[in-house]
C-alpha cells in the first residue's frame, strides 16, 4: 500500500531519535523517511543535513553542527563516532567507581575512635546515682 506523500513528510519533519535507540539505528530511520519522500517534495540534501542533528539532544546536536561535515553520510559517521567516544566515557566512568580504593583511617582517626569507644565503655559501666529518700531518718 502506498502512503500519502504528505504524511511521510509530516512524520521527516517530526523525527527524533527514541529513547534507547541507537545512533546507527536513528540514522536508517532517518535514510528511511528521507528517501521515501516522492522526489518533488524532498527537501535539498543540505536542508536535511540542518534537519539530521534535530533528533537528538542538546549536546550532540551541538557537536554535529560544530563539526561542519561536508556530506549527509560524513554527518553520520560522525555521529557513531561521538557516540561511540560518549559510550567509552560511561564505561571508564563506571568502571573508576567500581574501583574507587577505601582510604585506610589515619592513625589521628584510629586514635579518636578508641577514645570514643572508651568513653562510652565509661558510660556504660558507671552505676546509677542511688536516690535517697529525704524522708528516711536511719537510726
Amino acid at each position: 500500500m502506498k502512503r500519502n506523500p504528505l504524511q511521510i513528510l509530516a512524520e521527516y519533519e517530526q523525527i527524533k531519535r527514541i529513547a534507547g535507540e541507537s545512533v546507527q539505528g536513528y540514522c536508517v530511520r532517518f535514510n528511511a523517511f528521507y528517501n521515501e519522500i516522492p522526489d518533488h517534495l524532498k527537501p535539498p540534501v543540505g536542508l536535511a543535513m540542518m534537519k539530521f542533528p534535530d533528533g537528538f539532544d542538546a549536546n550532540m546536536t551541538y557537536q554535529l553542527r560544530e563539526r561542519e561535515p561536508a556530506t549527509m553520510e560524513d554527518m553520520q559517521k560522525i555521529a557513531l563516532s561521538i557516540e561511540e567516544n560518549l559510550l567509552s566515557k560511561r564505561a571508564r566512568a563506571k568502571a573508576e567507581k567500581k574501583t574507587i580504593v577505601k582510604e585506610e583511617p589515619s592513625s589521628m582517626d584510629q586514635l579518636l575512635k578508641k577514645v570514643e569507644q572508651m568513653l562510652e565503655r565509661v558510660k556504660l559501666e558507671k552505676p546509677e546515682p542511688q536516690v535517697r529518700n529525704p524522708n528516711f531518718h536511719g537510726q
